[in-house]
This record gives C-alpha cells, structure tokens and sequence, in this order.
C-alpha cells in the first residue's frame, strides 16, 4: 500500500404564392406544360445527388465511432508513507496491456472511462454492500483462499461490476496464483479470509487509521482482513497511468493482495527493468518500466530489492 503511517430560421415554407387572375394563369399554361418534365428530371437528379452524399458521410460517421479509445491506470501502493502524486514525473513507458503477454481482457468494456474528479464523493456513510454469488475457484493445487467483494453505499458503483473486475485480475496468470502454492474464491456470504472493499478516501482514511496507518486521503492500505481500495485511485489512477486505468486497477488488487499474503514492499531493479508490482509505483518508477503483475508472461517472479 501507499500510505504513511502516523506518528501514531425555421425552415422557409415550400408552398409557392398563389396567382392571381385567370387571364395570367392561361397565358402561363402552355410554357408551364413546357418546363415540367426538366424540372422534374432535375429535381431527381439533385434528389440521388444528395442521398449518395448522405450515404457517403453516413459511413464515414460509423467508422469513426467504431474507433475505441483505450485507457490505463498505476496503484499506490498499500503499508508506508504514501506519495500524492507528487514525485518528478517520468516519461510514462509503453502499457504492459501492449508488451509480450499484457494482453487487458478487461479492455473496450468502458472501465477506463473516467469521471471529474470533482464528482468523485471524498467521503460516504460507512456501511458497504456485498457483490452476490460465488466465483469459481482459481490457482493451482495450493491453498484457497477465499474473498468477498464490498462497495461503499451512496457511490453510485455496482458491487458485482467490481467483483467481476477483481476476480479477472486475481485469475490472471501472471497474478498471484502463479506459483502454484494460493488459489482465490469468491463468495459471497460466511467466513472469508479477506474482503476487498471498494470505498471514499474519508472512509477508507478511517478504517487504515484505526491500525495506525495514514493514508492522507489518497492511497489505499491492507488492515487486519481488508484490501481497502481508495475510490480516487480506482476511478483516476496514477500519472504513470492515466491512459491505462484498468492496468492501474491491477495493481491496486495485485499490491494490496500482495500485503495481506505477507508481501513487503520492494524497489527498482535496475534501469528500464519492470517495476515490482510491490514496488510503491505511485511515488516514483526511478527508471523502471510500468508494470502491474506480480509475475511475467512466462511465470517468472518480477521482483526488486527488499525496502524497509
């Protein structure tokens, strides 16, 4: 997690005017009967005319929608002195959803869409609502653990929308499950071993400090049972992914899942390296590449340097 601890015109009528006189209106007839068939060969030609155009802008129009714009995201991290986004920025490296193996399923399905930050509620009531149903079981032959999802009352998110998320990136083989000793399940009702809940930066401030941690309004933490997932981080993510929020959205789960299996926090490897997804990415990559998994496409431990 990234958190400090505390010290403790309408259109004009078509409709000609009316003549006036029978003398004018005979006069007139002969050279009218004259003059209809080319202006009606003409009104057809100037009618195909436009509806050729029409069609014409009508599929240029569909293109252009049929276009998609992708996004991403970058997590603070969860246990020390968290960062606001205040670290010298970096050139943002290529999205690991375009690298080897960092294909995003969750791509193209309107998560990354993000709303003013100004609409964002900074705090809520407190009390959560549980996505229903269970998940299938996920990871190797180790030990499962189980999971509810949980979404603050008032914020206008659905429960089961951030279950689905949470369960893509918690299968994903390069997440947690890799090394074939954990496994993860969603349920929704009874025991569990721990709650991922997604809340307002008041609340989630609330809960992380009644075990000491500060979280300033802006990071998220691992407390005891919960993966407290800060609402800011979840729907704006990071400058190093502000075009790919649903990779931060990975790294959120993946570093604060990371804690609660007893994960420290972790630096940079070297230079243009992958970053460790323990590694507090929101504070700075000191030269590493963006990176949210904790594992690579070919099952090998992305890791760094061990930070106290």
């Amino acid at each position: 997690m990234n958190e400090r601890r505390r010290p403790t015109p309408p259109p004009s009528s078509a409709a000609g005017r009316r003549r006036r006189g029978g003398r004018s209106r005979r006069r007139r007839g002969t050279r009218s009967r004259l003059l209809w068939p080319g202006l009606a060969a003409g009104a057809v030609l100037v009618l195909a005319g436009g509806l050729a155009l029409r069609g014409a802008s009508d599929h240029s129009g569909s293109s252009t929608d049929t276009a998609g714009a992708s996004s991403v995201t970058e997590d603070p991290g969860s246990h020390g002195a968290g960062g606001t986004g205040d670290a010298p920025k970096e050139e943002p490296t290529a999205s690991p959803a375009k690298e080897k193996g960092g294909k995003d399923e969750g791509k193209g399905k309107g998560q990354d869409e993000k709303p003013d930050p100004g609409s964002i509620p900074p705090s809520g009531p407190g009390t959560f609502a549980t996505a229903d149903g269970n998940g299938a079981r996920v990871g190797g032959s180790g030990r499962t653990l189980t999971y509810v999802v949980q979404v603050e009352d008032g914020i206008g998110i659905s429960a089961p929308d951030v279950a689905a998320e949470v369960e893509r990136i918690l299968a994903d083989e390069r997440g947690w499950t890799a090394d074939g000793k954990v496994g993860f399940r969603r349920v929704s009702g009874g025991a569990s071993d721990f709650r991922v809940r997604l809340a307002t930066a008041g609340t989630v401030d609330d809960i992380c400090g009644q075990y000491g941690l500060d979280t300033g309004g802006e990071v998220n933490c691992n407390v005891g049972q919960d993966v407290m997932v800060n609402l800011k981080r979840w729907l704006l993510a990071t400058q190093y992914y502000a075009d790919d929020v649903t990779s931060y959205r990975a790294l959120i789960i993946n570093h604060e899942v990371g804690h609660f299996l007893g994960h420290g926090h972790e630096g940079c490897p070297g230079a243009g390296r992958p970053a460790p997804v323990m590694m507090q990415q929101i504070k700075g990559l000191h030269g590493c590449r963006t990176n949210v998994w904790p594992y690579d496409a070919d099952g090998r431990p992305v890791t760094g340097p061990a930070v106290g």
